[in-house]
């Protein structure tokens, strides 16, 4: 198998008809929307808080690791998610609390991924096929998911 095997996938579209399309992770959209219905809205991070650097940092080597990128990705471990966080911190010096919304952030990132992946391929389609319903529901499954894990409770320790 190639890596165009791996990242490309042949699905059967409803009217009959084959497509060809890449399909790694959901779209920055997503995330961000993830971020703004689930995160924000639960007082997990701050309104002002914009993880758009979080989530593209996390998903940079997806076309690199293909499907598979949050488990073979260095930058979807807790310690790959330490050091992004303190490269925020040391370059861009950001507070204290949009460093625990970074973290946050990121554990929700890893979350959605999750839950998007697995409800993507028991429905045997496109993350962009899935309808606002079947988003709902993702978001609801990896929020849970996200709760159950405690990610709501981390806060950032600055290294010593």
């Amino acid at each position: 198998m190639t890596l165009t095997d791996g990242i490309c996938n042949i699905i059967n579209r409803p009217k009959g008809h084959l497509c060809l399309r890449v399909e790694m992770v959901p779209s920055l959209d997503y995330h961000l929307d993830f971020d703004e219905k689930r995160l924000v809205k639960n007082g997990v991070i701050y309104e002002d808080t914009d993880g758009t650097s979080v989530h593209r940092r996390m998903d940079k080597n997806a076309k690199k690791f293909g499907p598979d990128h949050r488990d073979l990705d260095y930058w979807h471990s807790p310690e790959g998610i330490r050091d992004m966080i303190d490269g925020f911190v040391g370059s861009i010096g950001i507070r204290p609390e949009t460093a625990t919304d970074y973290v946050r952030i990121a554990y929700g990132h890893r979350c959605l991924d999750y839950i998007a992946s697995k409800t993507r391929r028991g429905l045997n389609c496109h993350y962009k096929d899935l309808s606002k319903g079947d988003w709902r529901n993702v978001y609801t499954r990896a929020y849970k998911l996200f709760r159950r894990n405690g990610y709501h409770k981390k806060v950032y320790q600055p290294r010593r």
